[in-house]
């Protein structure tokens, strides 16, 4: 009994809830309580702004964007359900809310993009109490501005994605957390914790890793102060997050990794530890964390982000002199459950930033703590670590700016993205001025290259396109086959992929058999060269074909008695 007893009083002072003065180290730097307050106003605001102004201009829809949203166009809530195209999963929450919008308020970019920018807002204020919970001062205003200002925050906060919200959803959990650890006698705290953790489990796949640290923290926190009415919602949150997995996977998780599985396992192979090997693992392990997990407030690959890991690992050396073991579990569990899934070739670890937006709350204020601790070990005056701070923040808040008049200046992530969203818009949206305008694939059902709208590609983008600026198509109408004369004539249009192969064949039996009712007046190939970002490098060059026809005189005007069969 003795024995259990001194353990428990072990457990509890190392999982102590402290409070920010004695959470952040220095706790000296001389600011004002009204100082880092306004501070950290000024610093949301100026997050808030950079993710407004992207959402705001509109930014073409991009490859990886058009491949989830293309799953939209035809299908409705059961059908979310299935396989997705274009090789992509996603969490079954997210696919609802996103569709549920679109139906609601149009496919557009605005409607597509609403629900990440609502969780970008949401994540700032959401952050600034977090940070305000567990740290001070300095530290506290570092952590705030690298969130604010990181790139790939604010990118993710405008982009037709699951990444956005997967921080949102983090932080929200994180939040309930904190304020029942502050005052673990009002259980009502973590009764919320209870509801909200499967709700996140159907918002985000990432979201499991936070719920099973959350989960696990909490359980030792309990187990160290033992409180019997405590443990209902903690049994209630597992069990309940539990059956929301076994549900949504049995419906839609299943039958997303039964499609795509094996290929997403190839696709991330670098993303999956290395396991024949204990030198290739801590080789792996290096590299993962000095590049793209740790890209806050910028970073890459091949090291680039290894100041940002310093700083992070200085930030854990402080938790651990400090023998803040409580702060290990919170930061550290979500990514070792990551790492576990990694190891077991189900979700990748590293490999690219918006695999690690769950992760940034805890990865910001491990940063922000090693910056300052960095600032208070080089400066050895106050004044000179006030001056040093402001220099830090200052550089932050430029890096914003920078982001702001980067996106003002190039509002789209490739020129090519640009190009095939004005050529959209001239035809699609000017061209039906003057005639009826058809595509193939949507309006025929017409496909002479299976893997076009099956495999990557810019297949997805040119249908997304089309429904965004044919205001036909947007309204789901049929072509007014009735119209189609001289003075009205007909274009057909067709999108080709430059890498897949094409069926010429059964395209030019169907040619041939539109030429017995209508004449072809126009024939007419646009190219689409693709590019890379940079625009240096060519990546292939698709095709856009249009064909103009009138009626023949001694042919009836309308295709849709005889309308050719599609070709699979």
């Amino acid at each position: 009994m003795k024995a259990a007893t001194t353990w428990r009083l072990r457990l509890r002072a190392a999982l102590r809830y402290r409070q920010p003065t004695d959470a952040a180290w220095p706790a000296r730097l001389p600011l004002a309580h009204t100082q880092i307050t306004g501070a950290v106003w000024i610093l949301l605001g100026l997050g808030a702004t950079a993710r407004l102004l992207r959402y705001l201009l509109r930014f073409p829809l991009w490859e990886d964007e058009s491949f989830l949203a293309a799953n939209y166009l035809e299908r409705g809530f059961a059908g979310m359900l299935e396989p997705l195209l274009f090789h992509q999963v996603a969490p079954l929450g997210y696919l609802w809310i996103e569709l549920a919008l679109v139906k609601l308020l149009g496919f557009t970019e605005y409607t597509l993009r609403l629900w990440p920018l609502a969780a970008g807002l949401g994540s700032l204020a959401l952050f600034a109490h977090l940070s305000h919970r567990l740290l001070h001062g300095g530290a506290r205003l570092l952590a705030v501005a690298l969130l604010a200002v990181s790139y790939p925050c604010i990118r993710y906060s405008a982009e037709a994605k699951p990444y956005g919200p997967d921080l949102f959803v983090s932080l929200v959990l994180l939040v309930l957390l904190v304020e029942w650890w502050r005052r673990p006698r009002q259980i009502g705290w973590l009764w919320a914790l209870a509801a909200a953790a499967p709700l996140a489990v159907v918002l985000s796949y990432p979201a499991l890793f936070v719920v099973g640290g959350v989960s696990l923290f909490s359980g030792l926190v309990l187990a160290a102060r033992p409180r019997w009415k405590a443990w209902l919602p903690w049994l209630a949150m597992g069990v309940g997050s539990a059956l929301a997995f076994l549900i949504v996977y049995q419906q839609s998780t299943r039958n997303q990794e039964s499609a795509e599985l094996a290929w997403m396992q190839a696709y991330w192979q670098q993303a999956m530890p290395p396991r024949h090997s204990a030198t290739e693992l801590v080789r792996w392990l290096a590299a993962t964390h000095t590049s793209d997990l740790m890209a806050f407030p910028v970073g890459g690959p091949r090291g680039a982000s290894s100041l940002s890991a310093l700083c992070a690992a200085v930030g854990l050396a402080v938790l651990w002199k400090r023998r803040q073991w409580g702060w290990l579990v919170l930061l550290l569990a979500p990514l070792g459950l990551n790492l576990l899934a990694a190891f077991l070739h189900r979700y990748p670890y590293g490999s690219h930033v918006k695999f690690a937006q769950y992760a940034a709350p805890g990865l910001c204020m491990l940063i922000g703590l090693g910056w300052a601790a960095l600032l208070a070990a080089t400066q050895r005056n106050a004044a000179r670590m006030r001056r040093g701070l402001y220099a830090s923040l200052g550089m932050l808040s430029a890096l914003a700016v920078g982001v702001m008049v980067r996106d003002v200046t190039h509002p789209y992530k490739a020129r090519s993205d640009a190009q095939a969203r004005d050529f959209a818009r001239w035809f699609w949206r000017d061209a039906a001025c003057d005639g009826e305008l058809v595509c193939l694939k949507t309006d025929l059902g017409l496909c002479f290259s299976a893997e076009t709208y099956r495999e990557l590609g810019w297949a997805a983008t040119y249908l997304c396109n089309q429904r965004i600026y044919s205001r036909r198509h947007a309204a789901g109408m049929p072509p007014d086959w009735s119209r189609i004369s001289a003075e009205w004539p007909l274009r057909c249009l067709q999108f080709r992929a430059g890498t897949w192969p094409f069926d010429q064949t059964a395209f030019e039996n169907w040619l041939a058999q539109m030429q017995e009712q209508y004449q072809l007046v126009a024939r007419d190939t646009y190219p689409l060269p693709r590019f890379d970002k940079r625009e240096r490098t060519l990546l292939t060059i698709d095709y856009i074909d249009m064909f103009k026809f009138v009626p023949r005189r001694n042919a009836s005007a309308g295709i849709t008695r005889r309308r050719a069969e599609p070709h699979r």
